[in-house]
């Protein structure tokens, strides 16, 4: 599935403008890092394009039927916390509802994503143990495996790696980008600029509620972006297995 998004914007009860006139297509096969500072508007975009707020413009998603765009898109949210007492597989089959009819128990190929989702978030041996006793990371992890045992077109992710370790970090990019490979499109709201520019095959920047910048992370994170958006200088530095993105300082 495109996701097309079409001038949205979005205006606070206090007259502060959230977003204004944000346009992208994202099409499958992308991995899109969704970067700019605290407060640039990232999540009220990724929210206002599912429909779950009320904002100006369009959205391919947000005109779907509750049901229909559960069958096209994944959304996992910032907020990690499970106040669920599950077990973890029963927590990630929960990402199957919308593949079942009302009152349909899960079948063989709802079971057998389920455990496909626990193996890439290497959950395995955590199936049975109760979701709300899990690490801060580790319940994180398992959230992302209820993502992907929905087993959408699209995934739209708002912050997936903060909390992780370092090690689930890139194993969680690593899967991002070959989600992306396989035909799948990705976005994922990101602060690691590092891990963006390794892992996304583009980045689109917001900053004060505007797109500045949509592009490949090479020609999108320039000293001058860099300077005026984040007030940081940083430097790519190409290697045999990839670009390497440095944040250097302050300006």
């Amino acid at each position: 599935m495109t996701l097309v998004l079409d001038h949205i914007g979005l205006t606070r009860a206090n007259g502060r403008r959230v977003l204004d006139g944000v346009s992208a297509r994202i099409g499958a096969g992308e991995f899109v890092g969704l970067i700019g500072p605290n407060g640039a508007g990232k999540t009220t975009l990724l929210r206002a394009a599912l429909g779950l707020l009320a904002a100006e413009g369009e959205s391919s998603l947000a005109v779907l039927a509750p049901r229909a765009r559960a069958r096209e898109v994944a959304f996992l949210p910032q907020a990690r916390e499970i106040a669920w007492d599950l077990n973890v597989e029963t927590l990630v089959a929960l990402g199957r509802n919308p593949h079942l009819a009302p009152g349909q128990r899960i079948g063989a190929a709802d079971r057998a994503a389920v455990a496909q989702a626990l193996g890439e978030m290497r959950l395995e041996g955590f199936a049975s143990r109760r979701a709300t006793r899990l690490s801060g990371g580790e319940q994180a992890r398992a959230l992302i495996a209820r993502a992907l045992a929905q087993d959408t077109p699209l995934l739209l992710a708002d912050e997936p790696i903060a909390g992780l370790d370092p090690a689930a970090q890139i194993a969680t990019m690593e899967l991002f980008a070959r989600l992306a490979r396989e035909g799948r499109g990705v976005v994922a709201a990101l602060h690691d600029l590092s891990l963006a520019a390794r892992h996304c095959t583009r980045l689109i920047v917001l900053h004060e509620g505007r797109k500045v910048a949509d592009g490949p992370p090479t020609d999108v994170l320039t000293p001058e972006l860099l300077a005026q958006v984040f007030h940081i200088s940083g430097t790519f530095t190409p290697t045999e297995s990839g670009p390497i993105f440095q944040p250097l300082g302050l300006v």
